[in-house]
């Protein structure tokens, strides 16, 4: 059954009621738009500059050729790469708003797809996030292959790089869940999946 992390996070949080400048202003940014402060959110407060960029970045990739699916998918299969707990759980739970089914949320999380260039391009990101980028001809020439264009490649390493990101930061702090845990993926099933927050 899911339930909240019981963990100690390790880095402080910023508030939205003591936070002072910047970082309020961004903080009720994120709250217009997502209409919650996720606590991943009050951590990057701590550095302004870093709220910002993330912000930022996350913004100019919803815009991206490779649609937000993709995107999504590229970002769940990282974080369960990286065994991101926070990311992988809220991911999860916001992913149905970006156009994912349960079962393709499972196989995203698995690194796999129905659909063979979505498979693609999740092998592709996965190779990326494994050979820190140090990718050969052939995986290059196989999204191609696949229809992708240059700028959608270059898409696909963001939307790992954005995911690693967000991994690496909440792995470092152990951040506090504030969303239902994400089941581990090999208890999961589509049945279960979408009652028990997998």
């Amino acid at each position: 059954m899911s339930h909240f992390s019981e963990t100690t996070q390790r880095l402080s949080s910023v508030s939205a009621e003591t936070a002072e400048g910047r970082a309020k202003e961004l903080l009720a940014k994120v709250q217009q738009t997502f209409g919650m402060i996720p606590n991943t959110a009050k951590l990057m407060a701590n550095s302004p500059a870093v709220l910002e960029s993330f912000l930022g970045f996350s913004s100019a990739m919803s815009n991206a050729e490779i649609g937000s699916k993709l995107h999504n998918q590229i970002k769940l299969a990282t974080s369960e790469s990286n065994a991101c707990e926070y990311c992988t759980s809220i991911l999860s739970a916001v992913a149905p708003s970006a156009g994912l089914s349960v079962e393709d949320i499972l196989n995203a999380r698995a690194a796999n797809s129905e659909e063979p260039r979505v498979r693609a391009a999740l092998a592709f990101a996965n190779d990326v996030l494994e050979k820190r980028g140090k990718v050969n001809d052939r995986q290059i020439e196989s999204l191609r292959e696949h229809g992708f264009r240059d700028s959608e490649i270059v898409e696909i390493v963001a939307s790992v790089v954005l995911g690693c990101f967000t991994n690496f930061l909440n792995n470092v702090a152990d951040t506090e869940l504030d969303i239902p845990r994400a089941e581990p993926i090999e208890t999961c099933t589509a049945s279960t999946c979408s009652s028990q927050g997998c």
